[in-house]
């Protein structure tokens, strides 16, 4: 009767595993043929269209509604399963944000200091209602990820298994989810399970998805439409400042931050002093 139970279970897993992809496919297909007709009068869209990289991230609002949805409908939980907090809302999502912008400005910082970047000016007249659009696109997609990742995906683990697997496999989960973006190298990839770790880090220390999803949001926006550099390997972003790449020796030109050396090292240590505040506090990692 055990056995049996076990195998009903696993089949159960399966059924939501593959409802949950159903519903990602639909809504993620419903608002990318809806936008590609907003912006472009046409049910397809090509990656190198003008705004192409908005209408893909603010596809993404299919997955956090497909996920949402899930939650509460599929496994009949309520939104704080996942780990969201209503609880200062918007205090979470800014101090999210502040760190991914930190963590970002350090290594623009890092390369100006060692001649890979050159500074070339502001141009204040990309700071328009496109530049808001972004921040909006870069935050959902920010959060559907972090939603599907480090809430739904982590949770199981969690639940099961415990803290550590629960940190350690969905990042790696997270870095293989890039495998498919252009440029992508054994570094870059490394450095996306580095950020999965800070992330879930993070995530556990604080209690809070939307800290993460800010971070998560504050990181890529500030690559793309702040400092003007390629985020995962997607280019072409009307950013606030400019630079020029004066070392490709030194810089990935594909994948652009993710893909360096620096960025390694801004992980490894955000990871530790998350380590350093779970000490103080108390929080044991098993």
């Amino acid at each position: 009767m055990e056995e049996k139970d076990k195998v009903k279970n696993f089949f159960k897993i399966i059924l939501k595993l593959l409802i949950l992809i159903v519903m990602i496919a639909i809504f993620t297909g419903g608002i990318m043929l809806a936008l590609s007709l907003f912006f472009y009068r046409q049910t397809y869209f090509n990656s190198d269209y003008k705004n192409a990289n908005l209408v893909m991230l603010m596809g993404t609002t299919g997955q956090l509604f497909a996920a949402i949805l899930f939650v509460r409908f599929i496994l009949k939980k309520r939104l704080d399963y996942i780990f969201f907090k209503r609880d200062k809302l918007a205090k979470n999502i800014a101090l999210g944000l502040f760190f991914g912008f930190l963590q970002i400005s350090i290594y623009v910082l890092v390369d100006l200091g060692r001649g890979v970047l050159g500074y070339q000016g502001m141009n204040l007249g990309n700071l328009n209602l496109f530049f808001l659009a972004y921040f909006i696109a870069f935050f959902i997609q920010s959060t559907s990820e972090e939603v599907l990742v480090r809430g739904l995906l982590t949770r199981a683990l969690f639940d099961k298994f415990g803290k550590k697997i629960a940190i350690i496999l969905p990042s790696i989960f997270f870095g293989l989810l890039h495998l498919g973006n252009e440029g992508v190298t054994v570094l870059s990839t490394l450095n996306t399970i580095l950020v999965g770790i800070f992330f879930a880090k993070l995530l556990f220390y604080t209690d809070n998805i939307m800290v993460t999803s800010g971070a998560h949001a504050g990181w890529n926006f500030s690559m793309a439409m702040i400092y003007g550099l390629n985020v995962s390997g997607f280019s072409g972003f009307d950013s606030l400042l400019n630079f020029k790449i004066l070392s490709y020796n030194l810089y990935d030109k594909t994948y652009g931050p993710e893909g360096s050396i620096v960025v390694t090292f801004i992980e490894i240590i955000s990871i530790f002093i998350i380590f350093y505040l779970e000490k103080r506090k108390g929080v044991k990692n098993g």
